[in-house]
C-alpha cells in the first residue's frame, strides 16, 4: 500500500490500516503520530472515539513514548470547547495508562484537577462553563477504568453538587452509566461515611426517581411539534397522520412556513402526488429547496426518478441521494461511477453520508426494489468514513457472501467493535 492508501485507511478505520503499520512501523511511524493527535472518528457521539485502534496501531511502533508525549502535548493544550478531542485524547492517554504509563495518568490528573477547579469557579451558567463540563465529564469516563479512580471522581463531583447550584446529575449521567452496577454496589457501602459520596448517590437516585414517573406519566401531547422528530414519529408510529401533515404543508404560502411544513417528511415519505415537492425543490428560496430536496430522498415516484436525473448535470451531490432512492436496474452501472466519484470528507460537503444511507434503504423490505445493487456495498465499505455505515455495509455483505477472506481478515482489526466481533465469531465457526 502506498502512504496515501494507508492514511485512508486511517481516517476510515479500517483495518488493512493497521495490517500495513504492524507489516512495516518504522515506514508509517509518521502516519501513526498523525492519526493519534486528533479524532478521526466522523460521528463520536453513534461511533465512539478511535482511541483503541490508534493505541493498537501504536503499540506496533517501538518507542511509545514518543506517542505518549505527542498525544500528551495535544492534550495539555486543547481548550475545553465542548468537541469530542477531550474524550479522543482521555481514553487513548487512558490506555497507555492502564499499560502502567505514570506519565499518561499524570496528564490526565493534572488536566482532571484544572477542569475540577475551573468548574468550582463559576458562578453563573454560560456556553464556557457548559464546554468545560461536558470536556470534564469525557475526562472522568477515560479515568473510571479504575475502580479506586472512579470512587475519587464520584467524591469529587459529589462534592461540586454540595457547593454548587449550577450542576446535578443530568450533567454527569453519562459518567455514572458508564461504570457496572456492581461498581455502584460497593460504592454505596462506604457512601454513608462520605458527605460527598452521599451527595452523589442522592443526586442520581432522585433522577432516577424523576425518570420513573416520567415514564408512567401519560404525556398530553405525544406527537412531536416538528421538524426531525415529527417525521420520525410519522414513519414509525403514526403513519396514519401523515395526510393530515401533508395537507398542512400544501395550505402554507410563506416559504419559510412551508419548509416548516416540509419537515415532517424528511424521514416519512410524503404520502400525496409529489409535483408540490418537487416544484419546491426548484424554489429559488435556499431553505425550502434544501429540505423539499431532503424530502424528495425518501420518495419513490416515476416523477422524483426523471427529476433526480434532470439536477444531476446541474448538482450532483443533491441528485445523487434521490436517484438512489429511485433506482432502476438500469442505472447500476452510471450510480456506482457517480457514488465513486463523490467526494467523501469529514464537511460532508458532497452530501456523501446522504447517499450511502439512501443505498442501504434499497435493501429493506419495503424499498420497492427488487434486486437491489450489490455492486454498491463493497463501494461503501471502501469509502465511508462512518464506521456505523460501514458495520452496515458489512452486515449486508455477510447476506450476501461478499466478504472475502482478506475482508475477513482486515475485519478482525477494523475500528468498529461490532465489525471485530462479528469477524471473530466468523473465524470461530469456521
Amino acid at each position: 500500500m502506498t502512504k496515501n492508501e494507508v492514511k485512508q485507511a486511517l481516517q476510515r478505520g479500517l483495518g488493512r490500516g493497521y495490517l500495513a503499520v504492524r507489516n512495516d512501523p518504522e515506514r508509517y511511524r509518521d502516519l501513526v503520530l498523525w492519526a493519534c493527535g486528533r479524532n478521526l472518528a466522523f460521528d463520536t457521539q453513534c461511533e465512539g472515539t478511535r482511541a483503541w485502534y490508534d493505541y493498537q496501531l501504536i503499540l506496533c511502533c517501538s518507542d511509545r513514548a514518543e506517542f505518549r508525549d505527542h498525544v500528551t502535548d495535544r492534550f495539555r493544550r486543547k481548550q475545553p470547547d465542548g468537541g469530542w478531542d477531550y474524550a479522543h485524547f482521555s481514553e487513548l492517554l487512558a490506555y497507555f495508562a492502564e499499560d502502567g504509563d505514570e506519565a499518561a495518568e499524570n496528564a490526565l490528573w493534572e488536566k482532571y484537577r484544572e477542569l475540577l477547579a475551573a468548574l468550582h469557579s463559576f458562578r453563573r451558567a454560560s456556553r464556557k462553563m457548559r464546554n468545560t463540563q461536558e470536556c470534564f465529564e469525557k475526562l472522568c469516563v477515560a479515568l473510571s477504568w479504575k475502580e479506586e479512580n472512579y470512587f475519587k471522581i464520584a467524591a469529587d463531583v459529589g462534592d461540586l453538587f454540595v457547593k454548587s447550584s449550577l450542576f446535578d446529575a443530568w450533567d454527569f449521567a453519562w459518567l455514572y452509566d458508564s461504570r457496572p452496577k456492581s461498581f455502584h454496589r460497593r460504592l454505596r457501602k462506604t457512601a454513608a461515611d462520605s458527605p460527598e459520596l452521599s451527595a452523589y448517590f442522592a443526586a442520581f437516585d432522585a433522577l432516577a426517581e424523576k425518570e420513573a414517573a416520567r415514564a408512567v406519566t401519560p404525556h398530553e401531547n405525544a406527537v412531536p411539534d416538528g421538524g426531525v422528530r415529527l417525521s420520525v414519529y410519522l414513519k414509525h408510529s403514526a403513519p396514519e397522520l401523515a395526510p393530515k401533515y401533508a395537507e398542512l404543508y400544501l395550505a402554507a404560502e410563506d416559504p419559510e412556513a412551508r419548509a416548516a411544513a416540509l419537515e415532517a417528511f424528511v424521514r416519512c415519505p410524503y404520502p400525496l402526488d409529489p409535483t408540490p415537492v418537487i416544484n419546491d425543490a426548484r424554489s429559488v428560496h435556499p431553505h425550502l429547496r434544501s429540505v423539499a430536496q431532503e424530502a424528495l430522498s425518501e420518495i419513490r415516484h416515476p416523477a422524483v426518478r426523471n427529476y433526480a436525473w434532470e439536477l444531476m448535470d446541474e448538482s450532483p451531490e443533491d441528485a445523487l441521494p434521490i436517484a438512489i432512492k429511485n433506482y432502476l436496474p438500469t442505472d447500476a452501472a452510471g450510480l456506482y461511477a457517480l457514488l465513486q466519484a463523490c467526494p467523501v470528507d469529514y464537511a460532508c460537503k458532497s452530501n456523501w453520508h446522504w447517499a450511502h444511507r439512501a443505498v442501504f434503504d434499497l435493501f429493506e423490505k419495503n424499498s420497492g426494489v427488487d434486486s437491489p445493487p450489490k455492486s454498491l456495498l463493497p463501494l461503501v465499505y471502501e469509502t465511508t468514513l462512518c464506521s456505523c455505515c460501514r458495520e452496515t455495509a458489512v452486515r449486508l455483505m455477510g447476506r450476501y457472501r461478499m466478504i472475502t477472506p482478506e475482508l475477513w481478515e482486515e475485519q478482525l482489526h477494523d475500528s468498529s467493535d461490532e465489525i471485530r466481533k462479528a469477524a471473530e465469531a466468523h473465524f470461530c465457526r469456521a
